[in-house]
Formats: C-alpha cells, sequence, structure tokens
C-alpha cells in the first residue's frame, strides 16, 4: 500500500484509526471520529480512564460528549487498549497527548515522547502522523520527524505521511466545534495534507480547511492561545486600575465595548487552565526582549493574591476567620483544575491561617453549598458557574461580613447586610 492507496482508503472511510491520549483532546476527536464511520483504537496509559470509557462513561464532566461517547461505543466502533501494539494497527496516528510546562518556563515533552516510543514499536510504512497537540514551534522538525526517522529507517513524507493540526476546542463545547471550527492543517507535502482533509471532511463535509506548513500549524495554535490569554490580563489590568480609581471596571468595559465593533475587552476574572497560561512560554523563553507575554502571566498570576489584598484592607486579619471559596475549577461549567487560579486562591488562604470550605458543584471532592456556607464569615465567589447566579439568599443567611465577587456575578444591592466586594470596583 502506499500513500495514494491511503488517501483512497480514508476518502472511502475504510481504515483504521488510532487516537494516542484519550482525555478532553483526544476523547471527544475519537468519539466524533467514530460517529463518521471510521474505526477507532484509543490509546491511553490510565487504566482507571479506559475502563470508564469501555463502559460509554465519560471520565470528565461534559454532558454532549457523554451522549456522543454513548453513541460511539454502541456503534462498534471503538475499542480502547493501553498499548497500541495491542490495538489492530491502525492506518492512522493522532498524537493528543498534553505538553505541560516543567514549572520553569521549558516544556514538558514526557507525554510526547513517551508517545513517539508507543508508535516506534510498530512499522509506521505508509501510514499517517497526525500531530494534535500544543507544541513549541519546530518541535515537529527538530524532535518528532528525526525521532521517528530514526527508529523506522523510513523517510518521512515518502514512507509516512505527518500533518500538525492544531486542536482549538473549547472545554464542554468540543463535539459542537469539531463539526464546526475551521481546520488548521500544515502537511509535510501534499498526499500528507490530502489525507488529513479528508479525515476531517468526514466529521463535516462544509468544514473550512486552511492550509498551511508544519511550523505554521504550531503557530496558529500558539498564537490563538497567547492572544486570548494577554487580553484577559488587559481586561484585569484595567479591572484593578478602576479600583484605583474608585469606578466599576465592569460597567466601563461595557460602555467601551457598547455597539463599537473596534473594541471587545472581555470582562475582568480569573485567567488560567492548562493552556492559556503556558503555551506563551513556549515562545517566550527564546525571546531577547521584554515580552507582552511575560508581563500578562506575571499579571495574571497575581490576581488571586489582589483579591486577598483587598478582602483583607476590609476585614483585617484572616487568620482563623472561615472563608467559604464557591468554585475551584479554572472555568465555567467544568471539573478541570488544572492550573486553576481558584486553587490557587485557596492555598494562599490557607496560608494566612484561614479555615476554608470549598464549594464546587462540579468537583466531586467539595462541601455541600449549606455545610460551606454555614457561619462563614468572608464568602468569595471565585468560579462564575451558572449555579452561583441565583444563591444570593443562601449567601446572606450566611449573615458573612464580607462578599467578593471576582466575577461580577451580583450587584452590591443584592447583599445588604454585608460588604459587597468585587473585582474591578473597590468600594
Amino acid at each position: 500500500m502506499t500513500l495514494e492507496d491511503l488517501l483512497i482508503k480514508t476518502k472511502n472511510r475504510d481504515t483504521i484509526i488510532a487516537v494516542i491520549g484519550l482525555g478532553r483532546v483526544g476523547l471527544p476527536l475519537a468519539s466524533v471520529l467514530a460517529n463518521s464511520g471510521f474505526k477507532i483504537s484509543g490509546v491511553d496509559a490510565n487504566q482507571s480512564r479506559l475502563e470508564s470509557i469501555k463502559k460509554g462513561v465519560c471520565p470528565f464532566y461534559d454532558p454532549p460528549l457523554q451522549e456522543n461517547l454513548e453513541k460511539a461505543i454502541s456503534s462498534g466502533n471503538v475499542s480502547v487498549v493501553k498499548n497500541i501494539s495491542e490495538s489492530n494497527l491502525p492506518d492512522i496516528i493522532f498524537f493528543t497527548v498534553g505538553t505541560p510546562s516543567s514549572g520553569e518556563g521549558t516544556v514538558d515533552y514526557s507525554q510526547l515522547y513517551g508517545a513517539l516510543e508507543e508508535i516506534s514499536n510498530i512499522n509506521i510504512k505508509d501510514k499517517m502522523i497526525i500531530l494534535r497537540s500544543t507544541m513549541p514551534p519546530k518541535t515537529t522538525e527538530d524532535i518528532i520527524i528525526p525521532y521517528l526517522e530514526d527508529k523506522s529507517s523510513l523517510k518521512c513524507g515518502i514512507d509516512f505521511g505527518l500533518a500538525v493540526c492544531p486542536e482549538r476546542i473549547l472545554e464542554g463545547k468540543a463535539v459542537k466545534e469539531l463539526f464546526e471550527l475551521p481546520e488548521i492543517i500544515g502537511g509535510i507535502n501534499k498526499i500528507s495534507t490530502e489525507i488529513a482533509k479528508e479525515i476531517f471532511l468526514a466529521i463535516n463535509p462544509n468544514k473550512e480547511i486552511l492550509i498551511t506548513t508544519l511550523t505554521g500549524g504550531e503557530l496558529a495554535k500558539l498564537f490563538t492561545n497567547i492572544y486570548r490569554y494577554t487580553t484577559f490580563a488587559l481586561a484585569n489590568e484595567f479591572a484593578v486600575w478602576s479600583e484605583m480609581y474608585g469606578v466599576d471596571g465592569s460597567e466601563i468595559i461595557k460602555l467601551a465595548n457598547h455597539n463599537y465593533d473596534r473594541c471587545n475587552i472581555p470582562m475582568p476574572g480569573f485567567a488560567g487552565g492548562p493552556c492559556l497560561s503556558k503555551d506563551g512560554t513556549f515562545l517566550d523563553q527564546n525571546t531577547t526582549f521584554t515580552s507582552i507575554v511575560s508581563t500578562a502571566w506575571k499579571l495574571n498570576e497575581s490576581i488571586p493574591q489582589h483579591i486577598i489584598n483587598n478582602i483583607k484592607k476590609i476585614g483585617g486579619n484572616l487568620f482563623n476567620k472561615k472563608i467559604t471559596v464557591l468554585g475551584l475549577s479554572f472555568k465555567s461549567g467544568s471539573d478541570d483544575l488544572r492550573n486553576s487560579p481558584s486553587v490557587k486562591l485557596t492555598e494562599i488562604l490557607k496560608s494566612t491561617g484561614a479555615n476554608i470550605l470549598i464549594h464546587d458543584p462540579y468537583v466531586k471532592s467539595t462541601s455541600s453549598l449549606d455545610e460551606s456556607l454555614k457561619e462563614s464569615d468572608i464568602v468569595i465567589i471565585a468560579t462564575n458557574h451558572k449555579e452561583f447566579k441565583d444563591i444570593k439568599d443562601k449567601i446572606n443567611n450566611s449573615n458573612a461580613k464580607i462578599i467578593y465577587d471576582v466575577w461580577s456575578m451580583y450587584q452590591e444591592n443584592d447583599f445588604p447586610n454585608s460588604k459587597y466586594l468585587r473585582f474591578g470596583k473597590s468600594k
């Protein structure tokens, strides 16, 4: 079989596709591809995750994905294994493994190398490799291709195909966005690009396909996340300035945005998660100038401490105070705690000697809402879950003296017996 033969098989959906990494990126992709008619071998080192998927149960909170996964499992098109060598040998292999920060501004390539080692155990002649993971620029050219060529004694672009197709999905909307978002494809050559294109067109024949280079694909994902992160940082700086001048930052931002197409400032609040806060470091580590990215990171990372400082100005020493933190995940409607500013907030609060109770409707290990609020001195709304939009009566019944609203979900007159503070408004 040649790569041209593989292209024909892909058009006919007569291929086996392996997805290495069945987390929040890989599992939606695997289930959507299975429901598009492909045979899928899902590969993941986490045994409990595999067992959950076998039962058709999504291992994390994502209702649309849960529905899609059930359909995929019922179709018989999905099998999951711990090692790719245990599966039916795939024709196409997706990498969806994580590339976290090492904590020192450098990339932790351990999951990526693990995936590379995984596929070095099979013959990749006339197969297609598609990289979905977020990577620093030139990772594909400088690390992945040399590794695969050395291990296989094959030539990339001739003996096997390869493309960079960065994911840009949003947690909780992954299934929907796999159908709707334009797909960026950076193939090493034309045939690789065409094979990748046919896979995504199988999901949606009307899907928009954007063609670039290997490095272009890597940078497109980084630019997307860095743009969002730095924009959030700017909004947060506006909030801090608003506090300095005694105005309501959220209201000023609404004024600036209103019916003005050239202004689209997000609302201030916590900016974190597994991607946004670390992806800029993939570029920043190689710059010789003062980067906007590093400034944005310092600003966004300082917001939890800034909020605590504001609370201290009103409430004084926090030692032995009972503080309720509402929301632990890094974003609304999610159970994802990775690099969550709310987690950082609770850690700083604990270091003050305060007694912390946490409620998050999506995180099972946290306390109930009623238990968390009981006899609370201070309440902090740290995540903008929809469940927190209509609980002012419960908060008022807690008799908390201070309410801090990170996300401006309420108004001052909602809490007549408490001091109401919110990020971006000092009084």
